[in-house]
């Protein structure tokens, strides 16, 4: 992405950085009041941990449209999409060597959010930054408590 948020498929192509094989990724930043959407899925070993809904971005996608297709299927659920307000990256322990490095784009929903077990995403709750799940990835923790909480609270 030209704007610098999130490098786009064509950029990271096939290249590795060190032994890691980057991914593209989308993930939407739901706001409602004074909570935010997080959702609830599972690491390779069945762990349970919330993060921001999205997932990967497809190579003849963009992110915003990856993003759209991944709303749809995790949440059966429609959204805006804004623009990009941050970015994070994340290491999976269920694609080998694979690193995900996820555009986070502002987002409104037009319908309400029902998780698709069968997409791997067993909740989704709306919740006040400061009370974030324990088992939220720590990279979605310290977005929504530093970022997003003073926007909430309307400072």
């Amino acid at each position: 992405m030209a704007n610098g948020f999130a490098p786009s498929q064509e950029a990271m192509g096939k290249t590795r950085i060190g032994r890691f094989q980057p991914r593209s990724g989308a993930k939407a930043l739901v706001t409602s009041d004074r909570a935010v959407l997080v959702v609830q899925e599972r690491h390779a070993d069945g762990t349970p941990f919330w993060t921001l809904p999205g997932g990967g971005v497809h190579t003849h996608e963009c992110p915003t449209e990856g993003l759209r297709r991944e709303l749809a299927e995790e949440l059966d659920c429609r959204a805006r999409i804004d623009e990009p307000v941050s970015t994070f990256w994340y290491a999976h322990d269920s694609l080998d060597a694979t690193v995900s490095v996820y555009g986070v784009y502002d987002c409104s929903l037009l319908t309400e959010p029902v998780p698709n077990y069968d997409e791997g995403v067993f909740d989704a709750r709306w919740v006040e930054p400061d009370e974030l799940p324990p088992a939220t990835l720590p990279q979605v923790r310290y977005l929504c408590q530093d970022a997003v909480a003073p926007a909430l609270a309307g400072d």
